[in-house]
Parts: structure tokens; C-alpha cells; sequence
């Protein structure tokens, strides 16, 4: 694999290439839910992406951060967010690195150009959630200094997705 490039962006990338890398991450959510029982509509996918540009904004400075992993002909190929949750926490949302790009450090990248945005937003506190079926990164927040939690933390989708709760694990790592 190539070496990546990470962006931190000041604005958003254009709506194609925003489009073309979440939709692949919201296919692969979406697929994890159906294979774990869960009935997931078809047009689940253009939800969610209809619901990240609704509030966009949220994942830009100074209110957030958007990162995105770039390979040298400036096709995307992973991307994350940062939202402001309060005065002192950020939640990590929307970390992807497409299969081609895994193994590259990208999605070590991603997480660590989000924690550099977070101190420099004065954040004391990041926190992340992730579905039991997401070994990747299930097992890289750890390796990032990441600890999980034991009991429920009211992330996004905690909030969102009540049905998911069960199979959410949800990560904290101080800054």
C-alpha cells in the first residue's frame, strides 16, 4: 500500500468525495447490523449521509474536526470526525479506512490528528463508541491509549440508536 496523507480540513471536501468514502463506511455499518439480526432498511445508507451533511457543520472548526486520509493521486480513502460533545469532551464519530488502505497506519493517523485538534479546541476528554463486530477498532483504541469502559457512556449513537446499546462498546482516553 502506498503511503497516506492526512488532512485536517477547514472546510469540507467536496460532496462527491464526502459521498463516495461514507458511503462505503455506512455500507460496512449497515452490512455488521444486518449479519448481527438487526432489520436495517435499504435506504438506511443515504439516511445517514443525509443526516452528516444535515449537521455538517458540527464536524468543522471551531465546533469539531474532520480528517481525512489521502492517498498520493488525492483519492480519499479514509476519514473521522470530531464532535464537541460539551466544554470538556469531543466524540470521535466516523472512523473508516477503506480495505485497500488498512494495514497503511491510516486509521492510527486519523485518531491521532484528532487527538492534536482536540487539545488545541481545549478538550480534556475524548470519547468513542464502536459495535461489538468492529474488531478493528475494538482493538485499536486500546493500542492509542484508549480505556473501555464498562458501563454505557451517552455518545451519539447511545442517544440515537437506543437498540444498539447492547452491542455498543464505548472507549475514553484523557488528553
Amino acid at each position: 500500500m502506498e503511503s497516506v496523507v492526512i488532512e485536517e480540513c477547514e472546510r469540507l471536501p467536496s460532496r462527491e468525495e464526502l459521498n463516495d468514502i461514507l458511503s462505503q463506511y455506512y455500507d460496512l455499518i449497515v452490512q455488521r447490523m444486518r449479519d448481527m439480526g438487526f432489520d436495517i432498511p435499504l435506504a438506511a445508507p443515504q439516511s445517514a449521509l443525509a443526516e452528516f451533511w444535515a449537521n455538517s457543520d458540527d464536524y468543522l472548526p471551531p465546533k469539531g474536526c474532520l480528517v481525512v486520509a489521502r492517498k498520493n493521486t488525492g483519492e480519499i480513502v479514509g476519514c473521522g470526525m470530531l464532535k464537541r460533545l460539551d466544554q470538556d469532551t469531543g466524540e470521535l464519530k466516523r472512523v473508516f479506512v477503506t480495505k485497500n488502505a488498512r494495514g497503511s497506519g491510516a486509521g492510527r493517523a486519523l485518531i491521532k490528528a484528532r487527538e492534536n485538534a482536540a487539545r488545541r479546541m481545549g478538550l480534556k476528554r475524548l470519547i468513542a463508541d464502536t459495535l461489538t463486530p468492529n474488531v478493528e477498532m475494538r482493538n485499536l483504541y486500546p493500542k492509542l491509549g484508549f480505556v473501555e469502559l464498562d458501563v454505557p457512556m451517552e455518545t451519539t449513537t447511545y442517544k440515537d440508536q437506543p437498540m444498539l446499546r447492547p452491542h455498543l462498546h464505548y472507549f475514553s482516553k484523557d488528553l
